[in-house]
């Protein structure tokens, strides 16, 4: 990766004492391709005076064997460099324009040159700049302080440093600062409360504020995240498969789409937000009565019993005509639950679908089975009770009104659910998973992983 150096300027730069200053010093092990000079008004005088800075500088890259190229920022309005004010917005910009014209290259930072103002604002700015840096700090020889004469010959000061010889001088006194960005630290933590919350669009938004310290398969394991909850599974399934992490603990078959609708309606009912959980029971409640007659009861429903309204649309209608043709003593129990005016063609649905069930599993059905049987009726009558007021009126639903109207708590109609759909697939379960957690271990790994980068340097 290409190195881009920012400096700042001191009275220690470029050669002091017999010794590289920090700049030459950072040029001499670091190599950068690009160095940027942040001049003051003292700074600049001296550039001037006897153009110092390049010099040596130029000297240091044809004695190493590397090019650089050196820009200068010069701000001779600058008078007072002990203001720190001055220099935190100042650094920020240049440094963001830095980035943006070197987009591919890795940021070197100077901690060691200029007034210790100017240093306190470079190592506040490596702590919060939205993007990496690499902090840089050189001690000086003695590990005292290097101020020297005022008086500068440029001759004799490059001869006489003792850096050009490392036979008989100090070898590399760079160091390269460990430090977690603030920025991203506290951007990360406001993250994972989102991520906690299944709000992965709001943490998305709030990591993209620091990308660069964000590694693409934690972002895409977010995307990932957000499409699973918006039902997008396909490409779910493509981001996490990149993010290499397996996220479904149902792989395929009619029992997906639904088993993730189902961890849908868990998190909505967690969250508290009833209108939308209220909303959501009714294509829950029909796909898990049509799975059951078909695992459980060998009945193929759209197949066998419905017409598709319009092909494509994935609407289907129950006909009068197919069940009769199917099963005459079935189209007589429609007949009989449809009183008076008995059954004619209507829309697939929980309630079309209910008599069915009590048909078959009922004392005299097929497959009788009264637990089952009882939790069917149960959870029609929740949709019967609640679900079509929600669904045609602007209402707030609160819990104590969602118990007190469905006869049953949002908690327990959603393990009856779950429940069905155990019992109709029970081979998804072992006694070592629950797939039912399946978000929770989600969220325990993308936040695992942005820890884990935290802990490696950002």
């Amino acid at each position: 990766m290409k190195k881009v150096l920012f400096s700042t300027l001191g009275m220690t730069d470029p050669i002091k004492n017999d010794y590289d200053g920090p700049l030459l010093h950072i040029l001499r092990h670091y190599k950068p391709e690009k160095t940027y000079l942040f001049m003051t008004q003292r700074v600049c005088e001296l550039a001037d005076q006897d153009d110092r800075y390049r010099i040596h500088a130029r000297q240091l890259c044809e004695k190493e064997g590397f090019a650089c190229e050196f820009i200068e920022l010069r701000h001779p309005e600058i008078d007072n460099p002990q203001q720190f004010d001055i220099f935190h917005p100042l650094f920020e910009r240049e440094l963001i324009n830095i980035r943006d014209a070197n987009p591919d290259s890795q940021i070197l930072l100077n901690l060691s040159s200029g007034t210790p103002q100017m240093k306190s604002a470079c190592q506040l700015l490596a702590l919060t700049v939205p993007f990496p840096v690499v902090p840089l700090q050189v001690t000086t020889p003695n590990e005292g302080e290097n101020y020297g004469s005022p008086d500068y010959d440029l001759v004799k000061t490059w001869t006489d440093n003792l850096d050009n010889h490392p036979e008989i001088g100090p070898q590399n006194r760079v160091h390269q600062v460990e430090s977690i960005n603030l920025r991203f630290l506290f951007l990360r933590e406001t993250a994972i409360s989102n991520i906690e919350a299944c709000n992965y669009a709001a943490a998305l938004n709030i990591l993209t504020g620091v990308k660069e310290f964000v590694s693409a398969d934690i972002m895409g394991l977010l995307k990932a995240a957000q499409y699973r909850k918006n039902m997008d599974l396909p490409r779910a399934e493509k981001e996490s498969r990149l993010a290499k992490y397996d996220m479904f603990p149902i792989k395929s078959g009619d029992g997906k789409e639904l088993f993730e609708y189902l961890l849908l309606l868990s998190l909505q009912q967690q969250a508290g937000q009833l209108m939308d959980f209220v909303r959501g029971i009714s294509p829950a409640l029909s796909k898990l009565f049509e799975f059951f007659l078909q695992e459980k009861c060998s009945r193929y429903i759209k197949r066998d019993y419905c017409d598709e309204k319009r092909r494509g649309t994935g609407q289907w209608r129950m006909k009068r005509l197919k069940l009769g043709k199917m099963e005459p003593a079935l189209l007589e129990y429609y007949d009989l639950k449809f009183s008076p005016k008995g059954f004619s063609d209507c829309d697939l649905s929980c309630s079309s679908l209910l008599p069915m069930i009590e048909f078959d599993c009922s004392s005299g059905g097929r497959f009788p089975n009264e637990k089952v049987l009882k939790k069917a009726r149960d959870m029609r009558s929740v949709e019967e009770n609640i679900r079509n007021r929600a669904a045609h009126n602007i209402i707030a639903i609160k819990e104590e009104q969602f118990t007190r109207e469905a006869g049953i708590s949002s908690n327990n109609l959603m393990r009856d659910m779950q429940w069905w759909y155990k019992y109709i697939y029970p081979h998804y379960f072992t006694q070592e998973t629950d797939p039912w957690d399946s978000y929770n271990k989600m969220n325990e790994e993308i936040i695992s992983r942005l820890k884990v980068q935290c802990s490696k340097g950002f």
